[in-house]
């Protein structure tokens, strides 16, 4: 395991016989959140959330999922095979209900658990978030380049998609410095991004999520594009989804998108904000959103 500032590191064996590595922050008796990670990243991601944790007294729980930092990879598998790693766990640590925090390409792993163990679920927060290949149409021509000629070849090449996932995950983790161009990103992310605690944090969250190789986030991204296998339209749970208007790697629309197809959930678009400027700005607020039926 990585040594993490705060972070309490652990892993259980599921039954299937894989690892599933996580990380815990905040105090250790705090009311329990599930946090779901980030595209390409890892449990260490989680730490940013260290100060509205500390302040609000929450325990977050936050995985690996297959494939990424110290978790085994899983072949083969879907979005809701993360809702049954995710029920182990969270038995295994002794909560029977937690509140989820998903955050940009976790979004659609917190949404799995939502429709699938529900039960499990007290209020969730989406932060940034993707939606399904339905959403993704209706945004396409906004998406960055990557994401976008992703979704081309979903639509008109489908069987090439784990190959592009792959070469593209790839390049990720061989390129020799965290940066974005900034077309590809708001003013308010470079200024985010411009603290080096932050953007060293990204970035170690990022290169221990590609540490095994590419190939979680490869699955990740096959399975944004494809159907995902469960109806948004069954999850009736309350859960608040923030979006920053600015946000330029997944763009406001989406947010109004995933709206649209949760009956019971209520948007908050923050002016200005971008992809990161919003959690690191507004992690509290969000935070608190999770707790407010708690």
């Amino acid at each position: 395991m990585v040594a993490v500032k705060n972070a309490r590191e652990s892993h259980i064996v599921l039954p299937d016989r894989r690892t599933l590595a996580y990380a815990e922050y905040g105090p250790p008796n705090g009311y329990p959140v599930l946090y779901c990670h980030g595209f390409p990243s890892s449990r260490l991601e989680a730490q940013l959330w260290q100060p509205a944790a500390d302040a609000l007294g929450v325990r977050v729980i936050a995985p690996d999922r297959p494939g990424y930092g110290c978790s085994d990879p899983c072949p083969g598998r879907t979005l809701a095979d993360f809702a049954g790693d995710a029920v182990v766990l969270l038995d295994r640590l002794g909560v029977a209900q937690a509140g989820v925090l998903g955050i940009s390409g976790g979004g659609p792993y917190a949404l799995a658990l939502l429709a699938l163990a529900p039960e499990r679920v007290a209020r969730t927060a989406l932060v940034g978030a993707l939606g399904p290949p339905e959403a993704l149409a209706a945004v396409h021509d906004r998406l960055v380049p990557f994401l976008r000629r992703a979704w081309r070849m979903a639509q008109y090449c489908p069987a090439l998609i784990p190959f592009w996932a792959g070469l593209g995950t790839q390049a990720l983790r061989l390129r020799s410095r965290w940066a974005f161009n900034a077309q590809c990103v708001a003013g308010s992310d470079l200024m985010v991004l411009a603290d080096p605690e932050i953007r060293g944090l990204l970035r170690r969250s990022q290169r221990e999520g590609l540490r095994r190789g590419v190939v979680g986030a490869a699955r990740d991204l096959v399975l944004y594009l494809r159907p995902w296998g469960f109806s948004l339209a069954g999850v009736s749970a309350s859960l608040t989804i923030w979006h920053g208007q600015a946000d330029r790697l997944v763009p406001v629309d989406m947010a109004r998108e995933l709206a649209c197809r949760l009956t019971r959930s209520h948007i908050r678009v923050l002016a200005g904000e971008g992809h990161y400027s919003l959690p690191v700005r507004h992690r509290t607020e969000i935070m608190r959103s999770v707790l407010r039926d708690a």
